[in-house]
C-alpha cells in the first residue's frame, strides 16, 4: 500500500475510532424483572490490557483452561474453574491480536508484521515470520497450517511448523476502511477470507487457488464514507454454509461448495454472527438484536431495547444469548422471545475489550482494565 493510502486510510480509522471515543457515557441499561442471577465466579488480573476497543484479542477455551495473550505479549493458561494461573511466558512482543492453539504452540501477530509460534512448555519461540502488514485478527489453523489475513489486504498460508509461506493471495483496498480485518476459516479444503472490498473469497488451501468469490458488501454511495463495506465481523462455518456480514452491506449465507448464496438479508454489521442449531443472532449498526432462522433467513425475534448501546459479537451461553455493550454490562437474551433475562457489569464500568467466550456453565470476558472476568448464574 502507498505512503498516501495509508494515510487516509488511517486518519479515517482514527477519525471513526475518535467519534466512537467521544460518545456520551452510557446510561444504565434498562430495568428488567430477572429471571436468572448473574453473577461474577472470579476476576484474575493479567500482565497488560487487550488493546483497542475492538474485538482483536481473543480467549481460547480449551481443556480446562483458557488461553489469551495481552497486548503487551505475555501468553498465559489459566484454569476454567477458578481463574488460576497453570502458566505463563513473556515473550518480548508486542501483541495486535488474539491466540491460536494447536497443542502446545501458540501463535498470535504483533503491529510490526510478525507472526509467531511459541511453544508454552519450553518457553521459547519456536518461529518468527515477518509478513507485509500489521495483523489484526487471530489465525486459523488446520491440516498443519496457518491462514492469517494482514491490513493491507493479503491472505497468508504458512507451514505452520515452520512458518514457511505457501501461498498468498490478495485483495485491493478501498480509499477508506474500517481498521480491522476478520479471521479466516478453514473447512472442506477451502480457505475464506472476507476483504475490505467486500468481498468474500473461498480458495483451496493446498495451492491458493481462487474457487469462488461473493461480493457481500457493495460499495454505494457518493462519498467514501457511505462507501465503506468492509467484512470485518467473525465469519461462522456450521455444516456446509458459512455466514458473513459487511459494513453496510448484506448478512448472507453461502455454499461452502459453491459461494451460492442460499439466503440474504440487508443488514449491516461491524461485528460477527452467532450461529447454533437453526438460531442466527446478529447485531447491527444501531445495536439492535435479531434472531433469524439460520436456514432461510426469516426473522424469529427483534430486541430494540440496546440501541446505541454499541454491542459487540453475542455468544451463546447455555440457555440464553450473551451480547455485552460499552459500558461493559452483560445482557443475558432469552432464546425464545428475544426478551432482557438478565444483565451484569463484566468489570468496573470500561468499554468491553474483546469477544466473549462460553464454556460449559461460565461465560469468559477480557476487558481493557487488564481483567479475565468469569460470569455465570
Amino acid at each position: 500500500m502507498s505512503k498516501s493510502l495509508f494515510s487516509v486510510v488511517l486518519l479515517a480509522a482514527l477519525a471513526i475510532q475518535g467519534c466512537s471515543n467521544a460518545r456520551p457515557d452510557l446510561p444504565k441499561p434498562p430495568s428488567v424483572e430477572s429471571k436468572v442471577d448473574l453473577k461474577k465466579s472470579w476476576r484474575t488480573g493479567v500482565d497488560g490490557d487487550f488493546g483497542e476497543t475492538s474485538e482483536r484479542f481473543n480467549l481460547v477455551a480449551e481443556s480446562g483452561s483458557l488461553f489469551l495473550v495481552t497486548q503487551e505479549g505475555t501468553l498465559y493458561e489459566l484454569g476454567q474453574e477458578k481463574g488460576k494461573e497453570k502458566d505463563t511466558y513473556e515473550t518480548g512482543f508486542n501483541a495486535s491480536s488474539g491466540v491460536t492453539r494447536q497443542g502446545d504452540t501458540l501463535y498470535f501477530g504483533t503491529y510490526d508484521a510478525q507472526l509467531l509460534a511459541v511453544s508454552m512448555s519450553n518457553k521459547t519461540i519456536l518461529w518468527q515470520k515477518t509478513l507485509s502488514s500489521e495483523i489484526l485478527s487471530e489465525a486459523t489453523y488446520a491440516a498443519g497450517k496457518l491462514a492469517v489475513q494482514t491490513a493491507d489486504g493479503w491472505l497468508n498460508v504458512l507451514d505452520a511448523t515452520t512458518g514457511e509461506t505457501l501461498w498468498r493471495a490478495k485483495e485491493d483496498l478501498p480509499s477508506l476502511t474500517v481498521r480491522g480485518t476478520s479471521a479466516p476459516v478453514i473447512a472442506q479444503g477451502k480457505v475464506m477470507a472476507g476483504f475490505a472490498n467486500g468481498k468474500l473469497n473461498a480458495y483451496s488451501l493446498q495451492d491458493g487457488r481462487t474457487l469462488w468469490s461473493y461480493e457481500v458488501g457493495k460499495p454505494e454511495g457518493r462519498y467514501e464514507i457511505e462507501r465503506l463495506s468492509d467484512i470485518d465481523g467473525r465469519l461462522v462455518v456450521k455444516e456446509n454454509v458459512v455466514y458473513a456480514v459487511a459494513y453496510n452491506g448484506t448478512l448472507v449465507a453461502l455454499s461452502i461448495e459453491s459461494g451460492r448464496p442460499l439466503w440474504q438479508r440487508s443488514i449491516s454489521s461491524s461485528v460477527g454472527v452467532a450461529v447454533e442449531g437453526e438460531l442466527l443472532i446478529a447485531v447491527d449498526m444501531k445495536s439492535n438484536v435479531m434472531a433469524l432462522n439460520a436456514k432461510n433467513g426469516t426473522e424469529v425475534w427483534e430486541n430494540t431495547q440496546l440501541v446505541d448501546r454499541d454491542l459487540i459479537t453475542p455468544t451463546f451461553f447455555r440457555d440464553y444469548v450473551a451480547v455485552m455493550d460499552r459500558g461493559g454490562y452483560v445482557h443475558l437474551l432469552d432464546l425464545i422471545t428475544g426478551e432482557i433475562a438478565d444483565h451484569r457489569m463484566a468489570d468496573n464500568d470500561v468499554p468491553p475489550g474483546s469477544r466473549m467466550v462460553a464454556s460449559d456453565k461460565k461465560l469468559f470476558i477480557l476487558t481493557p482494565s487488564a481483567n479475565v472476568t468469569a460470569l455465570s448464574y
